[in-house]
């Protein structure tokens, strides 16, 4: 099950908080739980490789749509 619209976009917010302050226990759980939606293998990895892997999904999808709308 993919993200909605909504959860894309928090996961955006995260991920861009966290390049500049810690984030909550409780943020930190939820950007885990947005990453393990999309790359369910991430629920025992670390955080450090779970915002790695939520930028890696955050630019594939931006990536995506930027060539869907191109095409």
């Amino acid at each position: 099950m993919p993200l909605t619209p909504a959860q894309f976009e928090r996961m955006e917010y995260l991920l861009g908080k966290a390049q500049h302050t810690s984030l909550t226990p409780n943020e930190q759980d939820e950007l885990r739980r947005y990453v393990v939606v999309e790359q369910p293998g991430a629920e025992d990895v670390t955080f450090e490789t779970v915002v790695t892997l939520g930028l890696i999904i955050v630019g594939a999808y931006l990536l995506y749509k930027y060539l869907e709308s191109a095409a």
